[in-house]
């Protein structure tokens, strides 16, 4: 009984420090920013990868608020192609002014990180595209960081957050042009003569959403430099932009809606549904009225021949 005793006292502490490091080894996720630093001249025109590394554990939602130095960069677009994330929960959005840029995004089952043997980095979660502007005197530090407010939630059913590590950029702006400047946008821009992937179009109505009246909801991905914008089109109306979901102005659902999903390249697809419901059939009360007047006629006529035998 002593050696029992014994050994349950000496597995007593490590259960204790077992459990006390657990959260600190499992709960982790890192944002950072690919590249993390270079050298700029006035007018280049660059691409700055925002990554994860999960630390091997599953994430399903990422939030990530960024400043940036807005009187070094002008934040000229967001590309969310190829990024891991697939629904949006805030569209990236730039506020130049206050030199902040924000999104946050979901991954329907998660994201493990990557498997072993698998090609290429699946880790990215947009793309912000800078310009540089021109500067006084001698060169001179832009800085991009991550804020607090960023955070990485686990998936684990829980919405659990992680212990959240991030990590910046610095870039060096040079005072004068030494060459034509650099677009690493445009080079990419060029790059992309594909299409956004097929997507399907969904009609709905429920109370809850534009007093009942009915919607369409709509989405796809662009691997190469992400989705731009969306135009629908109802019958043979004009095309107009709009967003997922989308209230349609013939709540008879008598004609054919189109939605066109535009990339950053303008590569372009279009997905039709409908119609829902068949038009009244107006032509039938014409031919009825046609065969009764008609009818009439021949009555009329009828009668008049009889008469004058």
């Amino acid at each position: 009984m002593k050696n029992y005793s014994s050994k349950f006292k000496n597995v007593i502490p490590l259960l204790i420090i077992g459990f006390a490091l657990f959260p600190a080894i499992t709960f982790a996720a890192i944002l950072y920013l690919d590249p993390s630093s270079g050298e700029y001249q006035p007018g280049d025109v660059f691409m700055v990868d925002i990554k994860i590394d999960t630390e091997e554990e599953c994430i399903n939602t990422v939030e990530a608020n960024l400043s940036f130095s807005q009187d070094i960069l002008k934040a000229v677009d967001f590309s969310p192609g190829n990024s891991i994330l697939t629904l949006w929960v805030k569209i990236p959005t730039i506020d130049q002014e206050s030199g902040l840029i924000s999104f946050a995004g979901g991954i329907p089952g998660g994201f493990c990180g990557k498997l072993p043997g698998e090609p290429g980095e699946i880790n990215l979660l947009g793309k912000i595209i800078f310009q540089t502007k021109e500067v006084s005197g001698e060169q001179i530090s832009a800085e991009l960081e991550f804020l607090e407010s960023s955070q990485v939630l686990l998936n684990d059913g829980f919405g659990t957050p992680a212990k959240l590590t991030t990590r910046g950029a610095v870039f060096t702006i040079l005072a004068e042009k030494l060459e034509t400047p650099e677009d690493e946008w445009k080079e990419e821009l060029e790059k992309d003569n594909i299409p956004p992937e097929p997507f399907k179009i969904e009609i709905h109505q429920t109370p809850e959403i534009f007093e009942g009246k009915y919607f369409i909801i709509f989405s796809t991905t662009d691997k190469q430099t992400g989705i731009d914008y969306y135009e629908i089109r109802e019958g043979k109306g004009d095309w107009k932009i709009g967003q997922s979901p989308y209230l349609l102005e013939n709540q008879e659902l008598a004609e054919e809606i189109k939605v066109k999903a535009v990339d950053k390249a303008g590569n372009e697809k279009i997905e039709t549904i409908g119609p829902i419901k068949k038009p009244f059939p107006y032509w039938i009360i014409v031919l009825i009225l046609i065969g009764g007047v008609g009818y009439c006629l021949y009555r009329k006529l009828k009668i008049k021949y009889q008469k004058s035998k």
